[in-house]
């Protein structure tokens, strides 16, 4: 059996240590995707220091497995550079949808200004900084050399902590200490975030995780007692995810709990097989058919009774309507409107919640104000352009060509592939109704996912 780099060579000794240290960094301070969150303030300075051990163990041997990803991540920060680079005032009075900002000029008597794509300079300038997290977050996994298997117990642990501590928001006395922003959603469970809905949808990805990693035999998790621990904060992290208001997170966790189930069952058909290989003697007594019996009816027990109870506030909000959240379908017109004016080079990376004041119609004009679009492909698009698309129609295709190459044969490559389509479902339908990826713990989360990824590509294509 074989087990994914836990005998690198080129790993560094405790380096897992660093990782976690730059994982609690950012938990703490990296839960808010606002331009204005005071925590950005000491979040960004600490990130960078943790470029210096990076850049201090990697070599070109080192960026191999994860060389696509960094490349397209350093891609994008050059797009944002180059969106805050000021164009001849002719040049720039050309670009789409700076009619309105060449007319205020003109009526102010400053028509001869060299000004950047980007129609707030000072937001795009944020969004650039922001990169320093995944970047360090990525060159720190290739210069420690660590193994998927750490990547997975790290991202495990990062969301059993979110939920605990959403846990606690929701139960404890003086739930308002609890809370790390002061713009949040109190009294549901946000955990580290300042969003429920992200909270949530990291409690439905950390579910699949701890799936996998409690039924994947070569990660080597081998006895009862690390899959009853499993089996433990699977349930912490489910219990956080049900008692949210978030209807992304409730369908998130549902899709994870059906994928859950999946890996159990293959699994289970493994056991059964090897059963009927070796004596009895030498297996436990305990049928894997009655194994995955009891995880279906605790489960369905669970969910039932949560349900039966109204302890789902998200099944509620699902039925209701009129909600400020059910604006997020009213800004579909805008939001088209936008990306017709502005799909070409965008109006720059963070300069939506302004640029939207040009194009807001009075009749979303209410006492709760947009932010963000609440569906991030649309913003992405707006924001970045042609440019942008192209980064990520170049992402997708890399791990859809690369798909292949981590499936592998067997069990094990059918588990596999239940664990990636069913990441990638709830990254692609949250950004579709929120902005999760906007955060930066999400981004660190992310792009430790898509480490994990190409260790297992590299892996799986060298073995083949």
């Amino acid at each position: 059996m074989k087990i994914i780099r836990s005998e690198n060579p080129a790993a560094i000794r405790h380096g897992w240590v660093i990782l976690a240290l730059l994982a609690l960094v950012v938990a703490a301070l990296g839960g808010s995707s606002r331009a204005d969150a005071p925590q950005i303030v000491g979040l960004r300075p600490l990130a960078a220091l943790f470029l210096v051990p990076a850049i201090y163990w990697l070599d070109r041997s080192k960026l191999r497995d994860i060389r696509i990803p960094a490349v397209l991540l350093a891609i994008l920060a050059v797009w944002m550079a180059i969106q805050l680079i000021p164009l001849p005032p002719g040049l720039w009075q050309a670009l789409p949808g700076r009619e309105p900002l060449a007319e205020l000029g003109a009526a102010l008597g400053i028509t001869d200004v060299w000004r950047p794509i980007s129609m707030v300079p000072a937001r795009t300038l944020n969004a650039l900084a922001s990169l320093v997290v995944p970047i360090a977050g990525l060159l720190l996994v290739a210069a420690t050399g660590v193994s998927r298997r750490t990547l997975l117990l790290l991202l495990i642990g990062i969301g059993v902590l979110d939920a605990m501590l959403g846990i606690l928001q929701v139960t404890g006395g003086n739930a308002a200490a609890l809370y790390f922003y002061q713009i949040t959603n109190f009294g549901s469970p946000v955990g580290f975030f300042a969003n429920h809905n992200h909270s949530a949808v990291m409690s439905a990805l950390t579910l699949v995780l701890i799936a996998y990693c409690a039924t994947m035999p070569e990660l080597a998790f081998h006895g009862s007692m690390p899959r009853i621990g499993f089996a433990i904060l699977y349930l912490v992290v489910l219990v956080a995810a049900l008692i949210g208001g978030s209807r992304a997170g409730l369908l998130t966790t549902l899709v994870a709990v059906g994928a859950s189930l999946a890996m159990l069952a293959i699994e289970v058909r493994r056991l059964r097989r090897q059963r009927r290989r070796v004596s009895e003697t030498t297996e436990s007594r305990v049928s894997p058919g009655l194994v995955l019996g009891v995880a279906l009816a605790a489960l369905g027990a669970m969910i039932a009774l949560f349900a039966l109870s109204d302890r789902i506030p998200a099944l509620d909000r699902i039925a209701s309507t009129g909600t400020f959240e059910d604006l997020r379908w009213g800004l579909l017109p805008t939001l088209r409107e936008m990306i017709a004016t502005y799909g070409l080079f965008g109006s720059g990376f963070g300069s939506f919640e302004e640029v939207y004041h040009i194009h807001e119609p009075d009749s979303l004009m209410i006492s709760s104000y947009v932010n963000m679009a609440h569906n991030d492909w649309a913003q992405l698009i707006i924001e970045g352009g042609v440019p942008a698309v192209f980064l990520i129609v170049a992402l997708l295709a890399w791990l859809g060509r690369s798909l292949g190459s981590v499936l592998g044969g067997g069990a094990a490559g059918v588990a596999r592939m239940l664990l990636w389509l069913s990441v990638a479902g709830i990254l692609l339908f949250a950004s579709l109704v929120d902005y999760p990826l906007r955060t930066p713990l999400f981004q660190l989360f992310a792009v430790w996912l898509v480490a994990i990824f190409a260790i297992e590509r590299s892996t799986y294509r060298e073995g083949s």
